[in-house]
C-alpha cells in the first residue's frame, strides 16, 4: 500500500508541476525553502498554486524516504543499491529545486530538474514492483527485456524533450498539424522550430515502434503473453498524439497540457510495468 501511494503522489507531483509551469506560477514563491519569507505564505491564487506544489513534494519525499528504508531492509546484496540510489537522487532533487527557484527558472536547469524527477518516478515504480521477499529484484534484459528497455529509454527521452519544448516556449513553434508551418518538413530547421519538430518526430517514431511490437506479438507467442499491455500502450500513445494536437490548437491551455503529461507518465508506467513483469517471469524460470 505504501509503495502504491508513493507512486500516486509522485505522479500527482509531476502533473501539478506541469500545471505550475502552464500557469506561469513557478516564481510565485521567489524564495526557498520558505515562501515570501513565511512558512504559510500570503493568500494569492498563483502563490498557492506553487505552494501546493511544494506541499505535494514534501509529502512525496517523506513517503519515498520511508519506502527506500523499507526496501533497503528487504533487498539483498547489490539490490540494496537501488533504494540508496533513489534516496540520493531525491536529496539531489530537493537541492536542485531550490537552485531552480533562486536562479529564476533557467531553461536547462528546469529541464534537468524534470528529468531527475522522471528518473525518481521510474525507480519508485521499480521499488513498488519488487518487494524483495517473493521476487528477487535484478535488472534483466533477458527474454524481451531489451525491447522494453529500449522503448523505456525512447519514451524517457521524449518526455524530457517535451519539458524542454515547454521551457523554451517552443510549444507553438509549429502552430499547425499535421504539417509544420505549412510544410511536412519546415523550410527553416533551427531554434524552437527544430526543437518542436524533433519532439513531433520522436512521437511518430514511438508510435511506429509500438505498432511494430504489437504486430510482432502475433508472431511470437512469448511476446503475445504481453499483448493486453501492448494494446493498452497503443491506445495511450494514440490518445497522446491527439492530445498533443489539442495542446497546439488550444494554445497551450494548462488543462490540456496537464492531460498530456499525465498520459506520458501512464505510457512510461505501462512500459516499465511490462518490463518488470518480464523480469519476474525470467527470474521465476
Amino acid at each position: 500500500m505504501l509503495a502504491k501511494i508513493t507512486v500516486a503522489v509522485i505522479f500527482l507531483l509531476l502533473v501539478w508541476g506541469n500545471i505550475v509551469a502552464g500557469l506561469k506560477a513557478g516564481l510565485a514563491c521567489p524564495d526557498w525553502p520558505l515562501c515570501h519569507g513565511e512558512v504559510i505564505p500570503p493568500f494569492r491564487w498563483d502563490i498557492y498554486v506553487e505552494f501546493f506544489h511544494r506541499l505535494i513534494g514534501a509529502t512525496a519525499s517523506i513517503l519515498l524516504i520511508v519506502l527506500c528504508y523499507k526496501r533497503f531492509r528487504e533487498y539483498l546484496r547489490l539490490a540494496k543499491l537501488i533504494p540508496i540510489l533513489t534516496l540520493a537522487l531525491l536529496l539531489f532533487q530537493l537541492t536542485l529545486g531550490g537552485v531552480v527557484v533562486l536562479t529564476k527558472l533557467p531553461v536547462d536547469l528546469t529541464t534537468f530538474h524534470f528529468a531527475t524527477a522522471l528518473l525518481i518516478f521510474t525507480l519508485t515504480l521499480y521499488l513498488a514492483s519488487f518487494d524483495g521477499k517473493i521476487d528477487m529484484p535484478s535488472f534483466s534484459l533477458s527474454n524481451f527485456g531489451w525491447l522494453f528497455f529500449f522503448l523505456t529509454l525512447l519514451i524517457f527521452v521524449q518526455a524530457v524533450l517535451g519539458a524542454y519544448v515547454r521551457h523554451t516556449d517552443a510549444g507553438l513553434a509549429c502552430p499547425d498539424f499535421p504539417k509544420c508551418l505549412g510544410h511536412w518538413i519546415p523550410p527553416v530547421l533551427k531554434g524552437i522550430v527544430l526543437t518542436h519538430y524533433i519532439h513531433r518526430s520522436v512521437a511518430y517514431l514511438i508510435f511506429v515502434v509500438v505498432l511494430s511490437i504489437f504486430s510482432y506479438s502475433f508472431v511470437n507467442r512469448q511476446l503475445g503473453h504481453f499483448r493486453s499491455k501492448i494494446i493498452l500502450l497503443v491506445i495511450l500513445i494514440f490518445l497522446q498524439i491527439l492530445v498533443g494536437v489539442g495542446v497546439v490548437h488550444s494554445k497551450l491551455f494548462f488543462g490540456i497540457t496537464a492531460i498530456h503529461i499525465s498520459l506520458a507518465l501512464l505510457i512510461l508506467g505501462t512500459v516499465l510495468y511490462t518490463w518488470f513483469q518480464d523480469m519476474k517471469e525470467s527470474h521465476a524460470s
